[in-house]
């Protein structure tokens, strides 16, 4: 005859549940979100605006002169922004924000123009509308980049510099093109430079949440400590599990996010967003278990069960001598534990394992005077 055993699968706890989907939400709005980190551009003060002073008044006077000749003769709107910083926030989004903010170029025309400077990061953009993508395209954007904009931001002349790249786009306007371009080289798109400025706050970040449940967990044993609750080990070897786990978790991962969140930021963000998700279900194995034990800290009824459960755990680990001499008379692998306390399974047949005449009692047993009761 086939002994069959009843199985319960008891839910997690909803505490648990909560805190598991909390972790993934703000792991899930760190890495895939920017706005905490979202570029506050200025509003529209002029054709040029330097916020960390590298340009003269002379310069600025002559450079809105350009501006105001490329307006007239060729339709771009243009404008410059010399920005202080980034704001931790890559080049490429902030060109965007300002260039939406100050609403460049003619209505139904799109055909303005910005560039962006910001000189403490060493960074450049050049965000063109798409009424002048006909001929400001991103080749020629590169080119002007390349070409004319590092070589002279390299020696500070800034000024010579945007008014050469304005009369580089005047001459591409009236269909002149650049010096010295060459004929057969196809126009390719530019190659996306890798920000490295956000690698280190995605290291940061991810390592940070990655100890998060040990944090928890310490919290919750102190907590339970205040109110009198007290665990059987020492405060470091309850745990040294979640805080060196995590602190593996934290720097393996974190040293992939950030190099890969530096390089496919922009271009493969899902790349990003796996890592996340392996990081998560890597966490989940700390986060799981050491959310039902801080459970068990957390109110008087989860930590008389820890006290039971870690006594009937101390008895199965003595030899039947031991349990004959503190007066345990059971045999403890008879005892299980569920959801109405210990219990004493049947033994009331000879040889048969299908018969089962005599009941169990739950919710309170009575198993030689060494078994945990109660309801829990």
């Amino acid at each position: 005859m086939i002994l069959t055993l009843p199985m319960r699968i008891r839910p997690l706890p909803q505490s648990a549940v909560q805190s598991l989907r909390c972790v993934l939400l703000l792991l899930a709005f760190v890495l895939s979100g920017k706005s905490a980190w979202a570029f506050d551009a200025p509003a529209f003060q002029g054709d040029v605006l330097d916020e960390a002073g590298i340009l003269s008044a002379a310069d600025q006077d002559a450079l809105q002169q350009r501006i105001r000749a490329l307006r007239d003769n060729s339709g771009i709107w243009a404008a410059v922004y010399v920005a202080r910083s980034l704001q931790q926030d890559v080049i490429e989004n902030a060109a965007v924000t300002t260039f939406a903010k100050w609403k460049l170029g003619q209505a139904g025309k799109d055909n303005g123009l910005l560039v962006m400077i910001v000189p403490s990061e060493r960074k450049m953009r050049i965000e063109v509308g798409y009424g002048l993508e006909g001929f400001i395209t991103d080749a020629f954007s590169k080119r002007v980049i390349d070409e004319i904009y590092k070589p002279a931001f390299r020696e500070k002349r800034f000024a010579d510099g945007l008014l050469q790249g304005f009369d580089a786009m005047a001459k591409m306007a009236g269909g002149e093109p650049m010096a010295n371009a060459p004929e057969a080289l196809p126009a390719l798109p530019p190659q996306p430079e890798i920000d490295w400025s956000i690698a280190p706050r995605n290291f940061a970040l991810t390592f940070g949440l990655n100890l998060l449940p040990g944090f928890w967990f310490l919290g919750a044993l102190l907590y339970g400590r205040s109110k009198g609750r007290r665990a059987s080990e020492s405060l470091w070897q309850s745990v040294r599990v979640p805080f060196i786990f995590g602190g593996f978790l934290g720097v393996f991962f974190g040293i992939f996010l950030a190099l890969f969140g530096a390089a496919f930021a922009s271009e493969a963000p899902e790349v990003v967003l796996i890592l996340a998700l392996v990081n998560a279900v890597f966490a989940s194995f700390i986060v799981i278990p050491y959310g039902i034990k801080a459970r068990q800290f957390m109110s008087d009824a989860g930590f008389r069960r820890y006290l039971a459960q870690a006594r009937l755990l101390r008895i199965r680990k003595r030899s039947k001598k031991a349990r004959k001499i503190f007066g345990v008379m059971f045999d403890p692998s008879d005892v299980s534990v569920s959801q109405g306390g210990t219990r004493r399974e049947s033994s009331s047949s000879s040889s048969s394992f299908g018969s089962s005449s005599s009941s169990s009692s739950s919710g309170g047993g009575s198993s030689g005077g060494g078994g945990a009761s109660g309801s829990w």
